[in-house]
C-alpha cells in the first residue's frame, strides 16, 4: 500500500515499484490531496507493470524530442489553420532539442536555449516556441512516452514590451481605398466594414453572401472549414459595404468572393501588408520620405518630412523621394473597425459581436485604442475652481485666516476641544495658511 510523507518542505510518496522493490519518492506536489493522487496513480502504474501489461522503466526505449516533434505534426498537423509554427519549430528546436531524449531536457536547458536566442527573436516568438515545447511534452505524457514534469512549465514567459498603437483614423480610411489597385479595393473594404481576419476574408464564398438579407455569414478561414472561434457567425453587410461586394462577387471568376485573378484561392502567405502599405504611401499615409540621390554611385540620402524633390549637396543631382509609409499590418485594419466603432460611440457590446470575441476585455484592451484627442478631451471634462472655491468649502479656516474672533460653528467646535481658545486659534492659522487660504 502507497503512503505519503512531508520533508523538509516536500510531500514523499513510498510505494513497491514494478520490480516489487519499495521506493521513495520526491513530487512534485503542493498538497497533501495532491501527493495522495500521485501516490494512487504510481501504485496503479507498478501494478501494471507487474503484471505485464506495461513495460518497466529499464525495458522502454528512451524517446527523443525529434521523434516527438514528428508524432505531432503527424497527428496534429493536419489540424492547423496555419503550419507557420511547424516550420518555426523545425528551425529553431530540431538542431538544438531533436537528438536529445526526453528525460534529459530540463527546464535549465530550455531557458538557456530560449535565452540564446534574444538577440534573434522578438519576445512573442520566443514565447511561441516555449507554448510548443510544452504542448509536444504534454503530448508525450498522454501517450505514456514520459512520465516526468513538463519542463516548459518552469521556464519563466518573456516579456513583451507594449507598443503604441497602429489604426487609421476615419478620414484615412477613404485616402488609403481610393489609393489601393482596383481589384484591391473590394477586400480592403470588406476588411475595414467588418473586422473579418485575413482568413476569413481569403475563404469567404459567394453563398456565405446574401445581399438581399444583408448579411455575411463567416465560417472558414484559409484552407480550414472554422473559424479561430470554432463557430459560424453572421454579421450585418453596412450600406457602405454593400456596393464592393456587389462588384466583387460580379467580377470574380470562382466561387470565391476574392479569389486570384485565375480563380483559385490566395495562399495563407500573401503579403497583403505590402499590398497596404504601397497605398498608404500613395494616399500620403506615411512617417516620412526618404530622399535618394539618382547619380550611380554617389549614395547620398537624407530623410524629410516632404515630398519635394532637392538637389543633392554632394553631386548636384536630383534626389528622388521615396514614400516611407506607416508599418500597418493588414491585421490592423481589424483594429480600426472596432477603434473607430468605440470612438463612434457604439455600445462595447455591439462591438464585441461585431468582432466575434468571447470577452469584452480583449476588445477593449486589445483592439479598442483611443488617441490623443480622445484623451485631451477625457482630461478636459476636469474642471477645477480657483482658491475663492475653495474657501467656500472650508469657511471655518477662510475666518481664522482672517482673524474672525467669532468663526462659524465648526471652527467654534475646533476652539472649544482644543485646550484654550488662543492655542487652537494658532494653530488653525497656520493650518491655513499651509493650505494656501
Amino acid at each position: 500500500m502507497a503512503s505519503i510523507y512531508r520533508k523538509n518542505n516536500k510531500w514523499y510518496v513510498r510505494f513497491k515499484d514494478g520490480t516489487g522493490r519499495w521506493r521513495d519518492t520526491a513530487t512534485m506536489a503542493t498538497t497533501k490531496t495532491e501527493a495522495k493522487s500521485l501516490a494512487h496513480d504510481l501504485e496503479l502504474k507498478a501494478d501494471r507493470q507487474r503484471r505485464g501489461l506495461e513495460p518497466l522503466p529499464e525495458h522502454q526505449k528512451p524517446v527523443t524530442f525529434g521523434e516527438v516533434m514528428d508524432l505531432w505534426k503527424s497527428e496534429m498537423g493536419g489540424r492547423l489553420r496555419s503550419t507557420t509554427i511547424i516550420g518555426f519549430a523545425e528551425k529553431h528546436l530540431r538542431e538544438e532539442l531533436g537528438p536529445q531524449t526526453l528525460k534529459d531536457i530540463t527546464a535549465s536547458r530550455l531557458e538557456v536555449l530560449l535565452n540564446s536566442k534574444i538577440a534573434e527573436l522578438a519576445p512573442k516568438s520566443l514565447n511561441h516556441l516555449r507554448a510548443h515545447v510544452h504542448r509536444l511534452f504534454e503530448l508525450a505524457i498522454r501517450r505514456g512516452l514520459y512520465s516526468g514534469p513538463n519542463p516548459a512549465k518552469a521556464v519563466p514567459t518573456f516579456k513583451k514590451p507594449k507598443k503604441l498603437p497602429m489604426y487609421l483614423r476615419t478620414e484615412e480610411v477613404p485616402l488609403m481605398i481610393a489609393a489601393l489597385e482596383r481589384r484591391w479595393r473590394p477586400l480592403f473594404a470588406t476588411a475595414v466594414y467588418t473586422g473579418m481576419r485575413k482568413g476569413e476574408l481569403l475563404a469567404l464564398r459567394k453563398e456565405d453572401v446574401d445581399l438581399g438579407a444583408g448579411t455575411v455569414r463567416v465560417g472558414r478561414s484559409h484552407a480550414s472549414d472554422t473559424t479561430k472561434g470554432n463557430r459560424e457567425d453572421l454579421l450585418p453587410i453596412a450600406e457602405g459595404l454593400r456596393p464592393y461586394l456587389t462588384e466583387a462577387m460580379a467580377t470574380s471568376p470562382s466561387a470565391l468572393v476574392f479569389p486570384r485573378k485565375d480563380g483559385t484561392q490566395h495562399p495563407p502567405d500573401i503579403a497583403l501588408h505590402k499590398v497596404l502599405r504601397r497605398a498608404l504611401g500613395r494616399a500620403g499615409l506615411v512617417e516620412g520620405y526618404r530622399h535618394v540621390c539618382r547619380r550611380k554611385g554617389c549614395g547620398y540620402e537624407e530623410r524629410q518630412a516632404h515630398a519635394v524633390p532637392g538637389a543633392c549637396p554632394r553631386c548636384g543631382m536630383k534626389l528622388w523621394p521615396k514614400a516611407l509609409p506607416r508599418p500597418l499590418r493588414f491585421h490592423d485594419l481589424r483594429h480600426t473597425t472596432a477603434t473607430l466603432l468605440l470612438k463612434a460611440g457604439v455600445p462595447l457590446a455591439t462591438v464585441q459581436r461585431i468582432l466575434r470575441h468571447s470577452d469584452p476585455a480583449i476588445t477593449t484592451e486589445v483592439y479598442g485604442h483611443l488617441d490623443l484627442d480622445d484623451m485631451r478631451k477625457g482630461l478636459n471634462q476636469l474642471a477645477f475652481q480657483g482658491a475663492t472655491a475653495r474657501t467656500t468649502e472650508a469657511p471655518e479656516l477662510a475666518a481664522l485666516a482672517a482673524g474672525d474672533e467669532n468663526p462659524p460653528l465648526a471652527a467654534g467646535l475646533l476652539l472649544e476641544g482644543s485646550g484654550g481658545k488662543t492655542k487652537a486659534l494658532e494653530f488653525l492659522r497656520k493650518s491655513a495658511k499651509l493650505q494656501g487660504f
